[in-house]
């Protein structure tokens, strides 16, 4: 089982190479196809400006805009073309012929919203990886993009990790988050890339994620990871004073996971966020790489 097809994407800022370096490393271990993709977000009123200078005959603000948006592709680009070099992936056309386990990435820039741009470039990818720096003016609305309108697994990337995947990409220890929900069952299969080369697998379930317990369904992911010849164990943890985000965020660093592997807003992402969810939090205190999926 490997990751074969990838979107990163990249906007050229500092606290996204480590996303990058992680998409780079997956591309050449597993001999895929990197798509690198650069979207310029133009201001909210960039459609109505358009509008009004193609009723004029002069150069508009948009010209300028583009201009902008042209700058940053460049740049970005740049450190993508760097990149190849230092990992040993090469640079090619979007319409390079694919051949069989041959390392490839590709540089698409777009201009437009992120929520216009990302649906139909992440929909037939086997992952996209994002980098984030905690919520701070990160990527988070382009996570949420990804997870609601791609159906692709989505690995968040932090732009500092207190436990970084190894040189392959893949984990090495991996904790997932489990309560038996549909989401956590899509995550769960959308990591099996990763707990097939991990060298240890837990599940990880917190008091009050999926009450009452149920035995029969650890039976059930047990068996089913085994006919993947995965091994793996469960942890249960009480909930005491802390949220179950912050639980699995820190039963994840007690078991030096370098992956945290979660089901994300199972219950309708507009509400979670307003309540303070588990996916929220572990999205915007992760020191570690999220696999996410809806």
């Amino acid at each position: 089982m490997s990751i074969r097809s990838l979107m990163c994407l990249f906007g050229g800022e500092t606290y996204e190479l480590n996303a990058l370096d992680t998409a780079f490393h997956l591309t050449r271990t597993s001999g895929g196809r990197l798509q690198v993709v650069h979207v310029a977000s133009p201001p909210v009123l960039f459609e109505v400006l358009r509008a009004a200078d193609s009723s004029s005959s002069g150069e508009g603000v948009t010209a300028v805009l583009e201009t902008d948006a042209r700058h940053l592709a460049d740049a970005a680009l740049a450190l993508v073309t760097k990149r190849s070099t230092t990992h040993a992936v090469p640079l090619v056309a979007s319409h390079h012929p694919i051949l069989p386990d041959q390392a490839l990435v590709t540089f698409c820039p777009l201009m437009g919203p992120v929520a216009r741009c990302l649906p139909d470039a992440g929909r037939c990818v086997d992952l996209i990886v994002i980098g984030q720096d905690g919520g701070r003016g990160g990527h988070t609305g382009a996570v949420l993009t990804a997870l609601f309108h791609t159906g692709s697994p989505v690995l968040v990337v932090p732009s500092v990790s207190d436990a970084p995947l190894s040189s392959t990409g893949y984990a090495r220890n991996v904790a997932v988050a489990w309560d038996g929900s549909l989401t956590a069952s899509r995550a769960l299969r959308a990591a099996l890339p990763h707990l097939s080369r991990a060298d240890s697998v837990h599940l990880v379930s917190v008091e009050g994620m999926g009450d009452p317990y149920d035995a029969t369904g650890e039976a059930a992911v047990l068996a089913y990871l085994a006919c993947h010849g995965i091994s793996a164990d469960f942890i249960r943890a009480e909930r005491v004073a802390h949220s179950i985000g912050h639980i699995l965020l820190e039963k994840a660093g007690d078991l030096d996971a370098d992956l945290l592997v979660a089901g994300a807003y199972g219950y309708g992402h507009m509400g979670e966020l307003s309540l303070g969810s588990v996916s929220n939090h572990i999205l915007k205190h992760a020191h570690l790489p999220l696999l996410l999926a809806h």
